[in-house]
C-alpha cells in the first residue's frame, strides 16, 4: 500500500490513532522474532559505531533519552546536526561532509533490512510506507556524495 492510501485510508477510520498506537507497539516495541526493531544492533551492527559517530560530531545522548544509543532516531538526529551545522560555518565543511557520509554509511549497512522487516509485519502498511520512503531519502543522500 503507498504512503498516499495509508493516509487517506486513516482519514476515514475512527480509531486511526489507537490503531497507529497498536501497530507502533507492535512493530517497533516487541522482540524482533515478528518486528522491525529501530537499533542498528538488531541487524548484527557494531552499536558503537554510532557513539564513535556522536563524538566526533562533539554530541552526546541524553540521559533522558531511554532508548540504546543505535536507535534509528539518533542517527536521524545527528544527521540533521550535521546538515545545519553546514550553515553555521563554525566547522569546516569537509570535516562535516566526511561525517555525514560516516553517518550514512553506518546507517545504510541496517535500513534497508529494517525497512524490509517494517513491510513484513506491518500489516497495515502506514509504518512500512514511512521506512520505505525513508530508505529512499537515505539512498538518495547516500549515492548523491
Amino acid at each position: 500500500m503507498s504512503w498516499k492510501n495509508c493516509i487517506a485510508t486513516l482519514t476515514v477510520r475512527d480509531d486511526a490513532r489507537l490503531e497507529l498506537a497498536a501497530d507502533f507497539c507492535g512493530l517497533f516495541l516487541m522482540t524482533d522474532k515478528q518486528a522491525a526493531l529501530p537499533y542498528a544492533s538488531a541487524y548484527k551492527q557494531d552499536e558503537q559505531e554510532i557513539k564513535r559517530l556522536l563524538v566526533e560530531a562533539g554530541m552526546e545522548t541524553s540521559g533522558n533519552f531511554n532508548e540504546p544509543a543505535d536507535h534509528l532516531a539518533i542517527y536521524l538526529e545527528l544527521l540533521s546536526h550535521l546538515h545545519f551545522s553546514l550553515g553555521e560555518g563554525t566547522v569546516p565543511a569537509r570535516r562535516i561532509d566526511s561525517l555525514r557520509q560516516k553517518t550514512l554509511t553506518a546507517l545504510w549497512q541496517w535500513l534497508p533490512e529494517f525497512a524490509a522487516r517494517c513491510h513484513q509485519y506491518d500489516s497495515f502498511g502506514f509504518y512500512a510506507a514511512l521506512s520505505q520512503l525513508l530508505l529512499v531519502l537515505v539512498e538518495c543522500d547516500h549515492q548523491n556524495r
